[in-house]
C-alpha cells in the first residue's frame, strides 16, 4: 500500500490559517500505530484538502490582484474626473472673464476682474498689472493689490537687470525664484496683442519655482491673453471717443465762428450805420458849447450830452473793433492785451452793472505786444466775464488783474460768486460738463476757451478755495508762434 505523496508547500497565510502540521504529525502517529489502511485514507484526504485549499488561495491570490487593480484604476478614474471637473470650473471662469471684459470697457473693471480670477488659479501675496511707458517712466504700474509697495519696488529691480526685457522677448510665462526666500518665487506673464508686448502681468506667490504646475501657468497665460486683447480693445475705444468728442467739439467751433463773423458783420454794419449820426450829434454839441459856454444850464445839459455821446462812440468802436476781429478774415499777429480786455469790459460793462456787479481792472500800460488771434482771445476774454456775471445772480465784484510772468503775462478773473464745488473742480474743463443746464449752458465755453488758449502756447486753469469765490487764470507766452491747421482743430 503507497503512502500518499509530500504535497507542496502551501501559501504561508494559510499555513498560519490552518493546523496542517498538527494534522500530519497526527497522521504519522496513527501509522506507527498499526493503522497504515487508516492513515493512507486520510492521507489522501489531506492531500485532496491541500489541495483545494491550495487552488482555493490561487483563487482568492487572483480576486486580491483583480480587487487591487480596480482600486488602481477607480482612483485613476477619480483623478480624472477631478481634473475634468477642475478644467470645467477654470473654463467657466474664463468664460465669466471673458464676459465681464466683452460688456465693460472701463480698464479698472477689467483689471479688477483679472486679479479676482487670477487668485482661482494661483495663490499670491502681492500682484499686479505693469504696463510699457516712455522716457522717464518705462513702466506704469495701472493696478496693484496685496504688498503693493514690496512689488513694484522687487519688479523695478528685474526691469533694471534686464529680466522683464528678457520675458517679454520670451513670450511666454516664467517663473523666477525669490533671491530672499526661495520658498517664494514670482510669476511673469507678458501681455501683448499681435505678437506686440504691451506690458506684462506679475504675481508674487507664496509658492516655490518648482511646485508650479504647467496647467496652473498655462491657464494664467490664457488669462493674460484675454485680458490683453481686453486692454487693447479698451485703448481703442477710449481713442475713438477721444476723437469723436474733439470732432463735436470742432463741429461747434466752426458753428461758433460762423455764428460770430455772422454776428460781427451785422454789429460792423450796425456800428457803422450809429456812428456817422453821432458825429453829427457829437460835432453839433460841441459847437453850441462853444456858443454858450456861459450859459448856466444850458452848458451844463451839453456838456452831460456831450460825455454820454463820447461813451456811446467808445462802445461804438469797441463794437467795431469786435466786429473786425471776430470776421473770418482775421488772422494771427501782434496785439495790444490791454486793448483787447478794455474793449471786452466795455462791450459788457452796461450789462454787468444791471447785475449789480462792479468791474475792477488792474491792467499796466506797459504790457508788451503779444502774438496771436486777436479774435479769438477777446472771445475767452468775453467768456470769463459773462461766467463770472452768472456766477453772481444776486451781484458782487470781479477783479481782473494782468502783469507780466517772466517769460510771458498772467490774467487773474476773480469773481465773489461761490466757487466751483470740488466735485466738479476736475471737470469744469471738460466738454459738455455744465451745472447750468437748466439755464441754457451748453457746456462748452470754457472747453473751446481752454483750447483756444493752448492753440495760442498758453493755459487756462482755475483755483476755488471753498467758500472763496472762483479765480480763472489764463498764462500766455510773449512770442506764441501761429498753429498749423492740425494743432488748431
Amino acid at each position: 500500500m503507497s503512502t500518499p505523496s509530500s504535497p507542496s508547500r502551501l501559501p504561508a497565510w494559510l499555513e498560519e490559517e490552518l493546523p496542517l502540521a498538527r494534522l500530519r504529525e497526527l497522521l504519522e502517529q496513527a501509522r506507527e500505530g498499526g493503522h497504515p489502511e487508516l492513515s493512507w485514507e486520510l492521507g489522501i484526504h489531506l492531500d485532496t484538502l491541500t489541495e483545494a485549499l491550495r487552488e482555493y488561495g490561487a483563487r482568492l491570490q487572483a480576486l486580491e490582484e483583480e480587487k487591487r487593480q480596480f482600486a488602481a484604476r477607480l482612483q485613476s478614474e477619480h483623478q480624472g474626473y477631478a481634473q475634468l471637473r477642475a478644467s470645467m470650473h477654470e473654463l467657466l471662469d474664463l468664460h465669466a472673464f471673458s464676459r465681464t471684459i466683452s460688456a465693460s470697457f472701463d480698464l479698472q473693471d477689467i483689471l479688477q476682474a483679472l486679479l479676482d480670477l487670477s487668485r482661482r488659479l494661483a495663490e499670491y501675496h502681492s500682484c499686479g498689472v505693469f504696463l510699457l511707458g516712455r522716457g522717464e517712466q518705462p513702466l506704469e504700474a495701472m493696478v496693484l493689490r496685496g504688498e503693493a509697495d514690496h512689488l513694484r519696488a522687487r519688479v523695478q529691480a528685474q526691469w533694471e537687470a534686464g529680466i522683464i526685457a528678457w520675458i517679454l522677448r520670451e513670450g511666454h510665462p516664467v517663473v523666477i525664484e525669490d533671491e530672499e526666500d526661495p520658498a517664494r518665487s514670482f510669476i511673469h506673464i507678458p501681455l501683448r496683442v499681435r505678437g506686440e508686448p504691451l506690458g506684462f502681468f506679475a504675481l508674487y506667490c507664496p509658492k516655490a519655482k518648482g511646485d508650479f504646475t504647467f496647467g496652473e501657468l498655462e491657464s494664467l497665460d490664457v488669462l493674460a491673453g484675454h485680458a490683453a486683447v481686453a486692454l487693447e480693445n479698451t485703448r481703442l475705444y477710449t481713442d475713438l471717443e477721444r476723437a469723436h468728442q474733439d470732432l463735436k467739439e470742432s463741429q461747434h467751433q466752426l458753428l461758433l465762428t460762423a455764428k460770430q463773423a455772422a454776428v460781427g458783420a451785422l454789429a460792423g454794419g450796425v456800428a457803422h450805420e450809429v456812428n456817422n449820426p453821432l458825429q453829427i450829434i457829437l460835432s453839433r454839441v460841441q459847437l453850441m458849447l462853444t456858443q454858450h459856454r456861459d450859459s448856466g444850464r444850458l452848458s451844463e445839459d451839453l456838456r452831460l450830452i456831450e460825455h454820454n455821446v463820447r461813451r456811446i462812440s467808445r462802445i461804438i468802436r469797441a463794437l467795431l473793433g469786435f466786429a473786425r476781429h471776430n470776421s473770418q478774415a482775421q488772422g494771427w499777429g501782434p496785439y495790444d492785451l490791454a486793448q483787447a480786455l478794455q474793449q471786452a469790459c466795455t462791450l459788457v460793462r452796461h450789462q454787468l452793472s444791471t447785475h449789480f456787479i462792479d468791474v475792477e481792472v488792474d491792467c499796466p500800460e506797459d504790457l508788451p505786444r503779444l502774438q496771436g488771434n486777436v479774435g479769438e482771445l477777446e472771445q475767452v476774454l468775453l467768456n470769463l466775464i459773462l461766467n463770472a456775471q452768472n456766477a453772481m445772480p444776486k451781484g458782487g465784484h470781479l477783479r481782473i488783474a494782468a502783469r507780466r510772468d517772466g517769460e510771458g503775462v498772467e490774467l487773474r478773473f476773480s469773481d465773489t460768486g461761490p466757487g466751483v464745488s470740488p466735485e466738479n473742480l476736475d471737470r469744469i474743463f471738460e466738454p459738455f460738463f455744465t451745472t447750468r443746464s437748466s439755464q441754457g449752458g451748453t457746456g462748452l465755453g470754457l472747453a473751446v476757451s481752454q483750447r483756444i488758449i493752448a492753440n495760442h502756447g498758453g493755459a487756462l486753469a482755475v483755483e476755488s478755495p471753498p467758500g472763496q469765490g472762483a479765480t480763472f487764470i489764463i498764462r500766455l507766452p510773449l512770442d506764441s508762434p501761429a498753429p498749423t491747421p492740425d494743432e488748431k482743430d
